[in-house]
C-alpha cells in the first residue's frame, strides 16, 4: 500500500489517514477566535493540519504539532485567521491568512484544518 499520508477527500467530504477513515463529520460549533484558542490549549483539539496544497478531489492535510501551534500563537496563528468564507489579505498582517475547518473526530475531540492563503 502506497502510503497517502492525512488527506480530505473532497467527493466524500470525509477525512483519511491513508486509506483509514478518520473523520465524515464538521464540528457541530462555529467557535469564535477566542473560543478556538481556549480550544487549542483545553486539548479539545486532537490534531491540526495544514493545507498547503489541494487539487479537485483531494486536500492534502500536512500534520502541525499542537506545541509548536501554541508557541507561535501570538505571533504567527491569532492575528492571521480568518473566521470568515472570503477576506482580503492586506487585511492581515505580512499578507497571509488561515481560513478554517473544525471536524469532529471518532473520539468527539476536534480536527482544526487551517487553510493557508497568501
Amino acid at each position: 500500500m502506497i502510503k497517502k499520508g492525512y488527506f480530505i477527500d473532497k467527493e466524500k467530504n470525509q477525512i483519511y489517514n491513508d486509506e483509514i477513515l478518520v473523520s465524515s463529520k464538521f464540528y457541530s460549533n462555529n467557535p469564535t477566535l477566542q473560543e478556538l484558542e481556549q480550544m487549542i490549549y483545553n486539548g479539545e483539539i486532537e490534531e491540526i493540519f495544514i493545507c498547503n496544497y489541494q487539487t479537485e478531489q483531494k486536500i492534502k492535510l500536512e500534520p502541525l504539532p499542537i506545541n509548536d501551534v501554541k508557541s507561535e500563537w501570538k505571533t504567527k496563528y491569532k492575528n492571521n485567521i480568518s473566521l470568515d468564507y472570503e477576506a482580503y489579505l492586506d487585511d492581515f498582517p505580512n499578507g497571509y491568512c488561515f481560513f478554517v475547518e473544525l471536524w469532529e473526530s471518532k473520539k468527539g475531540t476536534a480536527f482544526l484544518v487551517l487553510f493557508h492563503h497568501h
